[in-house]
């Protein structure tokens, strides 16, 4: 079955998005199977079984668009990477708090309403009442993208996204939750009778890159979704949080290695933009490992060292006072002053390691969300009393094995085994001229106080989110754990990290503040509390003081 679908200018926000994937997808970014989808570049689309998987690869491909290469020097490297704790920023600026410049600031925000959405939007409306399935897979999708949106900048337009109209409406937070939780249930709903009456079901084929249309994955992905969800709300709504996890863990979810969600970067073609992001930074001197990790993962004698980091190599532009380091796993300092910022200091410390090497952009997949993530959502849920089906200490060491298996499939039992029961501790990283105290005193064997539990939990769940900065950032935020290095420095006048102030949020774009400014005045007094649209200022799941900024009162 085919439907004729007219080609209409939409809104987000001021944004205008033309729903004509032809004019994008032929010039930008391409899947191998995209010419034999696009066979119609007339006004109306014929949308079959064909076409809906052209657009849903479209749709993922413009989804992840945040840490593919075209964006990653805009926004991922510069914010979510080192805000998380993960990197050091090898732009100064940045790394200093200054938040990225405007423009790139608003493409970042509008990439999901200008490219993500306007494919989906074909879907949705095409499957909606005629093929439940991929709609709830779409719709999946939809709530993974915007819930990314939502969790850096609070208040996004999403009840009305894709309308036309002068102004739209910026959701609170809390209701874009709400609405998220309700489309998620409903969408596994959809999937578990499907796979009650075919349990080999598929939708869109190849035309999913991340798990080739396998309904059972995208069913598991749902439900791991809906506990990340359940987790980030604890603080602020813990009855709903914990009703909510309770329903998702009662279905399958994201498990084994086989269910990591990989997007691969193999079936692209032509901008160099689409591609990994990660491998792309290591020709500009842009990511390097921060003395939070070496802190932990030292200290840890962490076999995962290896496939997240390289060695610093031996260069003869490395200075005389740095050619220590060569060989060794060394973190950078976060926040050191800009003079710090120079070749010859940068190369000697760790970058990314092997597999995310300058020239693997269409070789090592980008990860969308590791499997290993589901336990420690259980064993957070567990340690707060809510019924996973287990207790907290079993869930935190298969969160820890399934996260080792990812990285080294080859590794011995007996290899996961040591490294679980390690007594080891974080070290002090040798990070001249500040000499830091270890980050943190806590070991990876599982502890029996329940604070150094729920630390340990943040700790190593921190580690198995790598490289997925924007959960992991997320999570920094609403925890504070895992303890991180306080930045030395900021240029930010906003965001003092003396007296315990992080970037909490980014500010709206100039694409919402310049089009339609009183609809942003409105949604940041009704969103925050009173507080301004600043970069200080919490979001709604984040009951965290910042500094001297308090928590709004919602």
């Amino acid at each position: 079955m085919k439907l004729n679908i007219q080609i209409k200018v939409l809104r987000t926000g001021k944004i205008i998005c033309l729903l004509a994937f032809f004019l994008i997808m032929g010039t930008m970014s391409c899947t191998d199977n995209f010419d034999e989808y696009n066979t119609d570049k007339t006004q109306m689309m014929e949308v079959g079984a064909k076409e809906l998987a052209g657009l849903f690869s479209q749709s993922l491909t413009e989804g992840s668009h945040w840490q593919m290469a075209g964006l990653a020097q805009k926004f991922y490297a510069t914010t979510p990477m080192h805000l998380s704790g993960y990197t050091v920023c090898g732009d100064y600026n940045r790394e200093l708090n200054v938040i990225a410049s405007g423009a790139a600031h608003d493409q970042t925000y509008q990439r999901a309403y200008t490219y993500m959405y306007k494919h989906l939007q074909v879907i949705l409306s095409k499957t909606k009442d005629e093929m439940p399935v991929q709609y709830a897979i779409a719709m999946i999708w939809k709530v993974h993208v915007f819930h990314r949106q939502t969790d850096i900048w609070g208040p996004i337009p999403y009840s009305e996204a894709g309308m036309s109209a002068d102004v739209i409406h910026f959701d609170k937070q809390r209701d874009i939750y709400y609405q998220m939780f309700d489309e998620l249930r409903a969408a596994a709903a959809v999937l578990e009778a499907e796979l009650a009456k075919n349990p080999s079901a598929n939708a869109y084929g190849l035309g999913d890159m991340i798990w080739d249309g396998k309904v059972e994955k995208w069913l598991r992905f749902c439900n791991t979704m809906r506990l990340r969800f359940a987790c980030r709300i604890s603080n602020i709504e813990p009855e709903k949080a914990k009703k909510e996890a309770e329903d998702a863990v009662k279905g399958i979810m994201l498990e084994t290695n086989a269910d990591d969600g990989l997007y691969k970067t193999t079936s692209l073609t032509g901008s160099s933009g689409y591609g990994h992001g990660m491998p792309q930074m290591v020709q500009y001197l842009h990511d390097f490992m921060s003395t939070s990790m070496e802190s932990y993962m030292k200290g840890y004698n962490d076999p995962r060292m290896s496939e997240f980091w390289s060695p610093v190599q031996n260069r003869s532009d490395i200075f005389d006072d740095y050619k220590n380091n060569i060989g060794g796993y060394h973190g950078a300092t976060s926040g050191a002053p800009s003079s710090i910022g120079v070749t010859g200091i940068l190369r000697a410390h760790s970058m990314y390691g092997p597999r995310f090497a300058d020239g693997n952009q269409r070789k090592t997949p980008i990860n969308v969300v590791n499997a290993a993530e589901t336990w420690f959502l259980k064993a957070e849920g567990a340690w707060r009393g809510w019924n996973m089906g287990g207790d907290a200490k079993t869930f935190y060491e298969k969160g820890i094995e399934i996260s080792l298996k990812q990285w080294i499939p080859s590794i011995a039992s007996a290899a996961v085994q040591a490294y679980v029961n390690s007594a080891n501790v974080p070290i002090a990283p040798d990070n001249a001229p500040y000499y830091d105290p270890p980050v943190s005193t806590a070991p990876v064997k599982y502890g029996t106080e329940k604070t150094i539990q729920y630390e340990q939990i943040m700790i190593q769940k921190w580690l198995a989110l790598f490289p997925i900065s924007v959960e992991a950032y997320a999570e920094v935020r609403r925890t504070r754990l895992p303890k991180l290095y306080a930045k030395k420095t900021s240029l930010n006048a906003n965001v003092d990290p003396s007296i315990g102030q992080i970037i909490t949020r980014h500010v709206f774009p100039d694409a919402e503040r310049n089009t339609q400014p009183d609809e942003v005045a409105r949604s940041s007094n009704e969103d925050f509390g009173g507080n301004s649209d600043m970069e200080n200022t919490p979001l709604w799941w984040d009951v965290n003081k910042n500094g001297t900024v308090s928590p709004g009162k919602y």
